[in-house]
């Protein structure tokens, strides 16, 4: 899993804090992250334009462009609703100029780590395992997400990945292992060394193959075949 994060605020100390805040706390929770710092509203929003970010830490008290105005830009003018805002201040009187934009949580400054961990980061993951559940994945400095529910499969070359969705394909470098232990409770199944399938796009299965949607045929590994088997009896079942 990864995270996209912005952080806006006039302050570099401020700024410095969060990053350094953020990184410990997504390092304890094995979460890959690219974090971007702005210190204006302006320089944000023009990178808003072509960047996705999954969350924004966004001080009001800006110059220029306020917090609240850049809020109403994100959620108005550019229709994103999906950007969690965490807004920082050192005053607490906004919270009906804030309500329109829908922040996650509001931060009062000096900025606390288990404030940042408590009323932010757990509560965007609670958020987030309850919504559409999304793959994340990093290539260079970028994370890309998909939903978990449009992934075909997964094929393994040579520590490079190919992960093959509903209507497009991609490659990244990453961990057989590591993918699976984030996608095996949505109808995974780890057939081979370097193939997991979803288990919804299988058109025709036997004891040592597999066919997906999109014709493509996978040999399920002699050492795998009768867990295999398993897994999908507990699927069919509807069992975790």
């Amino acid at each position: 899993m990864a995270i996209s994060i912005a952080i806006c605020d006039d302050e570099i100390e401020i700024c410095s804090q969060l990053e350094s805040i953020l990184t410990e706390q997504l390092a304890k929770r094995k979460i890959e992250c690219s974090i971007e710092v702005f210190n204006t509203g302006k320089a944000l929003c023009r990178e808003l334009k072509r960047t996705k970010y999954d969350l924004l830490f966004l001080d009001i008290e800006l110059p220029e462009m306020d917090g609240i105005q850049i809020g109403r830009y994100i959620r108005e003018e550019l229709n994103n609703q999906i950007l969690q805002i965490a807004y920082i201040s050192s005053k607490q009187e906004y919270a009906m100029e804030l309500f329109d934009n829908r922040p996650i949580n509001f931060l009062v400054k000096p900025i606390v780590a288990d404030k940042v961990k408590e009323k932010v980061l757990d509560k965007y993951f609670r958020l987030f395992s309850q919504d559409n559940p999304m793959f994340s994945y990093k290539k260079r400095s970028d994370i890309f997400k998909v939903p978990i529910e449009e992934i075909l499969y997964f094929q393994n070359n040579n520590r490079k990945v190919t992960v093959v969705t509903l209507d497009h394909r991609d490659e990244f470098y990453g961990s057989m292992d590591g993918i699976y232990s984030e996608v095996k409770n949505h109808k995974f199944l780890y057939i081979h060394k370097s193939t997991i399938v979803n288990y919804r796009y299988i058109t025709r299965l036997s004891a040592n193959e597999v066919t997906m949607t999109d014709g493509e045929i996978f040999s399920i590994s002699q050492s795998r075949r009768k867990i295999i088997r398993s897994e999908c009896l507990r699927i069919r079942r509807g069992e975790k």
